[in-house]
């Protein structure tokens, strides 16, 4: 389903139930959170294939994400929310040997190449505009407990950053860093957009009348974030020794979890905070 017909959703939602009952308001939530995002690729872009023999670990990086959440809150309990946050995703795969006889081949800077053991850690950030689309219920008091899901737009921003760093034991080389770009050419890794899926369970504490501090777990789901028509090398012509290319044939999703805290204020639809 394309993102116009979730927009088209939500709004028929919201004038429905909104004009279900006289106790509807506008919901307006600054929030800020921080979380582990971890990249898995598959396929060709699955490092685990070119090394070999060696330890290949994927792991999360630390991140962080805030914006505004808006929404339509209805009988008390009820809301749709959406919103705009900008939302930083990434990870990074740790390669380590430490056996001689299977060492990595290191590019010196003079142009020759040499042989070592030891770690190198590649990471991958980038940065996205997100727009939930989430039904969120809550029940209780002062105190409330409850629960939003639904799907996130993301849209890409900027460039994306790769950054490696070596840990050689006789090889001293220095960090390196690239950007590049988001697209749907043969050269762009990432395309410019992705759904995933967002679930947030949550305590909130109304301490004045339409007026709370929520604090909430945060878990997203990615979708493929690889375009299609990127190209890889996928091995080398046995008779002209040149690199073979095709369209690359794998993924990378991106999983997120973290806390989320948010200030909450409430006004009444007819006009005027209630």
């Amino acid at each position: 389903m394309k993102i116009k017909n979730y927009i088209l959703t939500f709004a028929l939602a919201a004038f429905f139930m909104g004009g279900a009952t006289a106790q509807t308001s506008f919901i307006i939530a600054p929030e800020i959170g921080i979380h582990n995002s971890k990249s898995k690729p598959t396929g060709d872009l699955d490092l685990s294939s070119d090394f070999q023999d060696m330890d290949v670990n994927y792991s999360g990086i630390f991140s962080y994400q805030g914006g505004i959440a808006l929404g339509i809150e209805f009988g008390g309990s009820w809301a749709l929310m959406t919103g705009l946050k900008f939302n930083r995703k990434g990870g990074e795969v740790t390669v380590s040997t430490r056996d001689p006889q299977n060492p990595f081949l290191v590019n010196l800077p003079n142009g020759t190449q040499s042989t070592d053991v030891g770690e190198v850690v590649q990471s991958i950030s980038h940065n996205w505009l997100s727009i939930p689309l989430l039904a969120r219920a809550q029940f209780g008091n002062t105190i409330k407990v409850g629960l939003a899901i639904g799907p996130q737009f993301n849209m890409a921003m900027g460039k994306y950053k790769q950054t490696v760093e070596y840990s050689l034991e006789n090889t001293n080389l220095s960090t390196e860093e690239e950007e590049f770009d988001f697209g749907e050419s043969t050269g762009n890794m990432l395309k410019k957009n992705h759904m995933s899926l967002l679930i947030t369970p949550f305590v909130s504490y109304e301490f004045a009348k339409n007026n709370s501090i929520r604090l909430a777990a945060m878990w997203e789901a990615g979708s493929n974030m690889v375009n299609d028509n990127f190209v890889v090398v996928k091995g080398i012509d046995q008779n002209t020794g040149q690199p073979v290319l095709g369209n690359v044939n794998g993924t990378m999703k991106n999983a997120q979890f973290g806390v989320m805290l948010s200030y909450e204020f409430r006004i009444g639809i007819e006009g005027g905070k209630y």
